[in-house]
């Protein structure tokens, strides 16, 4: 997996190979924090349950066995630095 990051006022990405299990981390992170909650809300996520976070992760999971150079997430904080998943 493929992470690319860019920080405010930049024009090029960061691209960074990281393990799974650090990604698939970054993402249930993003689905449990408090600090994610108004960004979650803008893409109509609201409180998850633990069962409905462990079937997003299942889900994320089937995506990246089944499909190739798919962007899988894309996060911008309120600082405008952006993070992205690609498969």
């Amino acid at each position: 997996m493929k992470v690319y990051f860019k920080a405010t006022g930049r024009t090029k990405y960061n691209e960074n190979n990281v393990p799974n299990l650090l990604a698939f981390s970054f993402i249930k992170s993003f689905l449990t924090d408090r600090k994610y909650k108004n960004l979650r809300e803008e893409y109509f996520l609201g409180e998850l349950s633990s069962i409905q976070v462990n079937q997003s992760i299942k889900d994320i999971k089937w995506l990246f066995r089944t499909h190739k150079d798919l962007d899988i997430i894309t996060i911008e904080n309120e600082q405008g630095e952006i993070s992205k998943f690609v498969l």
